[in-house]
């Protein structure tokens, strides 16, 4: 049963997750810049699909049947990703660390489980704000919008405790060529329609050299036509600038290379 059937409060949503943590990570994180990092671009393409899904939100002309279904779309997909994210961080991530140091995942495994808990909250509210009559929907949307607002920061909060806390368990557990092995095999696990998801919000969100990094990998992996066909989804991806630095970049790696 969701958090709406039941009537929860807005203020206890997503309470379990641990909210004095945040300072404490920033201030304890440790230089591992150097070191393959599996959540880095993951977790920064679902800050910012979350951070536009709650504008999205927002902003949604409650009154307009098709802003309704568009911001009810966008909300679904959000929450469908963030439902199979938090499967390919048990399967791959949570195993592989269980493996080498039991134990170290069993509080985020357990946040994972609220997270599901609170998708569904979220799936049960969107459906009320759907169907809400004319005199409730300014109320159907306002609390949709709040509880989002607090899953997003709750989200936020919880991909910090994993970059910082299970990042330096991976780091001391298994080497890069290890991690690239994980990481291969859960992309591999993906499918095509859900990567072409995330790649749309990963890709903008990365720096210069990460973004040079991603894209050299995938041409290592992949045939030239197929190389050419991801170049034109990142075209507009990007703007003007980062655009050309990229083409530059991927020039004067073949030239390198060649």
């Amino acid at each position: 049963m969701s958090y709406i059937t039941q009537e929860i409060p807005v203020e206890q949503f997503g309470a379990q997750s641990g909210a004095q943590r945040g300072k404490q990570l920033v201030d304890q994180a440790l230089d591992h810049s150097q070191r393959f990092n599996l959540y880095q671009g993951v977790h920064k393409g679902l800050r910012a699909f979350m951070a536009d899904t709650l504008v999205r939100v927002g902003s949604t002309d409650y009154t307009d049947a098709q802003e309704r279904q568009e911001a009810a779309d966008v909300v679904r997909t959000l929450l469908h990703i963030c439902g199979e994210h938090l499967k390919h961080e048990n399967d791959f991530l949570h195993t592989a660390m269980e493996r080498r140091a039991p134990g170290s995942s069993a509080s985020c495994a357990q946040e994972h489980v609220e997270h599901v808990a609170n998708i569904d909250a979220l799936s049960g509210c969107l459906r009320q704000a759907l169907a809400a009559t004319e005199v409730q929907q300014a109320s159907a949307w306002q609390r949709l919008y709040q509880l989002l607002s607090l899953f997003v920061a709750d989200n936020y909060e919880h991909m910090l405790l994993e970059e910082r806390e299970h990042n330096a368990v991976l780091w001391r557990h298994f080497s890069d060529e290890e991690l690239i092995e994980i990481h291969d095999a859960l992309l591999a696990s993906v499918p095509a329609d859900e990567m072409a998801h995330h790649f749309r919000w990963i890709l903008p969100q990365l720096s210069h050299p990460e973004r040079v990094e991603m894209l050299s990998g995938m041409r290592q992996g992949m045939p030239p036509e197929v190389f050419a066909s991801q170049l034109d989804m990142a075209r507009p991806l990007l703007n003007a600038r980062a655009w050309h630095k990229l083409q530059a970049a991927l020039k004067s790696e073949v030239a390198c290379h060649g």
